[in-house]
């Protein structure tokens, strides 16, 4: 059996909801087991979780699952934003002869791929290749799968990622920000200077009569 991370995306919405549905009450078929899954949308260019289930453990993870969860929610964080869209542009979002998904990777996919409000399904199958498919086979659907190891791998990369470029922006925003003050401490300086020689200038006194040496 094959662990697999198996994006299905829906040509009607209510097919999406009914398939979802229907893999809540039923997650495993013949040749197939789904143990986590959720029901996403693309609502004005963000990927928004809609329903999600996980069969695994409370304390093993989030309640859309291990590796679900995980895929989701790098997705929806900003290097998902940033990634989807530039391998989205890469890849193209789409051609004359239908959606362009080729090898393009599961970040591309759910990030630049569902295309404005689109519904889709996101599920961790071990499965007969490809048995899960029969689980849609009543709608129309466009579906492809990764290695579930991947995924994760890939998850895990992008977080570390996420991080680095974080802790990177937090050093240049503190470095600007003290390049700031040290702008305005000068900037001080010259004012209180640039005053008390118009205060002693309007008093016919000298600098040094108002601050004696």
């Amino acid at each position: 059996m094959q662990n697999n991370v198996v994006i299905a995306i829906f040509d009607v919405e209510s097919e999406a909801y009914q398939a979802f549905s229907e893999l809540k009450k039923t997650n495993a078929g013949e040749g197939y087991v789904v143990p986590e899954a959720v029901l996403f949308k693309n609502e004005n260019g963000t990927i928004n979780v809609i329903d999600g289930f996980s069969i695994t453990p409370v304390d093993s993870g989030t309640a859309q699952g291990i590796v679900i969860g995980s895929l989701m929610g790098v997705i929806g964080g900003p290097i998902g934003v940033i990634l989807g869209a530039s391998l989205g542009a890469q890849a193209g979002m789409a051609s004359d002869s239908g959606r362009a998904l080729g090898n393009a990777s599961v970040v591309a996919v759910v990030a630049s791929k569902i295309f404005e409000g689109e519904v889709a399904i996101a599920a961790l199958v071990g499965e007969d290749e490809p048995a899960f498919d029969a689980a849609f086979a009543d709608f129309k659907t466009t579906i492809v799968r990764y290695d579930a190891a991947d995924v994760a791998d890939d998850a895990d990369r992008l977080y570390e990622l996420e991080a680095e470029i974080s802790n990177q922006v937090l050093e240049e925003v503190k470095a600007d920000r003290k390049a700031a003050r040290a702008d305005r401490r000068e900037e001080r300086r010259a004012k209180i200077k640039a005053d008390l020689e118009e205060y002693a200038e309007a008093t016919n006194r000298t600098m040094g009569d108002v601050m004696p040496m």
